[in-house]
């Protein structure tokens, strides 16, 4: 035995557990922390809608970090929503707007953050409210014909809830399920009194509904209320002209109720791309509406669904340490690197502090049955020494002795634990001993 060196088995059991330990790692990085992907599709809205706009914006931020992205016409935030919850969809991402979600009917899905205020515009013809000095409630609605967006779109819902709040009987209106697309033309020839819809400032449809002759916004002065009621909305005040300059809209100060635009995924969205995502929208969202103050979004207020653990960590502490100093790619790859190892040590490293014990005990259990052996062969000794024993007889016992001690010759045995090796060849020793006095011959 070289006690210096370990035995080419024990060098093999050592090499295939750290190769083994690798690959795990390799497989288990692999499954439990999703890659970041090289193309996502993202399901918006209508093609001249502000979700719309948006997810163009979008997919040029994360074309620079060599993200292919497809947008996905919808009916709006209820159909994002479905697609998501559909794992053959082929939908990564979603916008949906606050107050359409809930974690009962959609458990696997979850909150990125808020992108922006959807106020909720009410247009209405102001010939048809020339009794009680204008359009002050919604109360005034009940005779009236109104558009109130496509079925499943968040502008429907939330038309919905505010006759319930005012306890309006659907059956006194007459209510048409179109978009503001097909309603402005309506709206225009007075076929019919008011068109309400969810869309930001900026989409050009805003526009197109201030240029129709005697038409007014509805001022929500009651919008205080409303937010205290339905959490999930915001008070906005729209400045005198914000709207258009040309058309003096709104000819005064005015308040409005806003929903909010939600960047809605799948609860195991990949964290590294979770980081990509925060990183583009906190550079795209600087200034993107003249009805937010810089630095209003990306927000994490008034979600439906749970946020995403990571993006609230992104929120809340910044981009990591690996994305602030390391390339983009490598910093993906640490991070999930470390998303295994990390919990890995936390375990593997109490069950470390036991290697020794079991080591000891592993190599005493060794012993202990080459013990066991070598006193069945010095019993076998004992009784040629008492009895008639022939050469032949001696030959083979010490023939045995010899093909055990070969045996322990192989042993691994530690520096520290010699005593216990050289102890077990002393008795070999004795016996040898023994065996060559019976046959009177000198020990070599």
């Amino acid at each position: 035995m070289d006690i210096y060196k370990l035995s080419k088995k024990t060098l093999f059991t050592i090499f295939g557990a750290i190769l083994f330990a690798i690959v795990g790692a390799i497989i288990s990085i692999w499954l439990l922390v999703p890659p970041l992907p090289k193309s996502i599709v993202i399901a918006t809205g209508s093609p001249t809608g502000l979700y719309h706009r948006f997810g163009e914006s979008l997919k040029e931020e994360l074309k620079k970090e060599g993200i292919t992205v497809e947008l996905r016409n919808t009916k709006g935030s209820v159909e994002n929503l479905q697609l998501l919850s559909d794992p053959h969809s082929g939908v990564d991402l979603g916008l949906a707007q606050t107050g359409t979600a809930n974690e009962t009917d959609y458990p696997k899905l979850a909150s990125i953050a808020g992108v922006f205020y959807e106020p909720y515009w009410v247009w209405y013809r102001t010939n048809s409210f020339k009794e009680g000095g204008g359009f002050n409630s919604v109360n005034q609605l009940k005779g009236k014909k109104i558009a109130i967006g496509a079925s499943g779109s968040g502008a429907n819902l939330l038309t919905r809830e505010l006759f319930k709040l005012h306890s309006i009987d659907e059956q006194q209106l007459t209510i048409l399920e179109i978009g503001p697309d097909v309603a402005k033309d309506q709206l225009r020839s007075g076929e019919i009194d008011v068109v309400a819809f969810t869309v930001g400032l900026e989409a050009p449809i805003i526009n197109q509904f201030a240029a129709i002759p005697g038409v007014a916004i509805v001022d929500f002065n009651q919008g205080e209320a409303y937010s205290r009621k339905l959490p999930y909305l915001t008070q906005v005040k729209l400045p005198h002209g914000n709207v258009s300059l040309e058309h003096n809209q709104p000819p005064r100060d005015i308040h409005l109720i806003a929903a909010t635009a939600v960047l809605v995924g799948r609860e195991n969205i990949a964290p590294g791309f979770v980081n990509v995502l925060m990183g583009n929208l906190y550079e795209l969202l600087k200034n993107y509406s003249r009805m937010q103050t810089t630095g209003e979004f990306p927000s994490n207020r008034q979600l439906d669904l749970p946020q995403v653990a990571d993006a609230e960590i992104y929120m809340k502490d910044g981009p990591s340490f690996l994305y602030r100093h390391l390339p983009f790619w490598l910093a993906v790859w640490v991070g999930r690197l470390l998303k295994v190892l990390v919990p890995l040590l936390a375990i593997g490293i109490p069950l470390f502090s036991y290697l020794p014990a079991l080591y000891d005990f592993r190599l005493k259990l060794t012993l202990g049955k080459s013990y066991v052996e070598l006193k069945g062969i010095e019993q076998k000794a004992f009784l040629l020494y008492r009895g008639d024993a022939s050469a032949n007889d001696v030959h083979r016992l010490l023939e045995e002795l010899e093909r055990f001690d070969m045996k322990i010759d192989k042993l691994d045995v530690p520096t520290l634990e010699t005593q216990r090796y050289f102890d077990m060849r002393a008795h070999v020793n004795v016996v040898r001993l023994r065996l060559y006095e019976l046959l009177q011959a000198p020990i070599k």
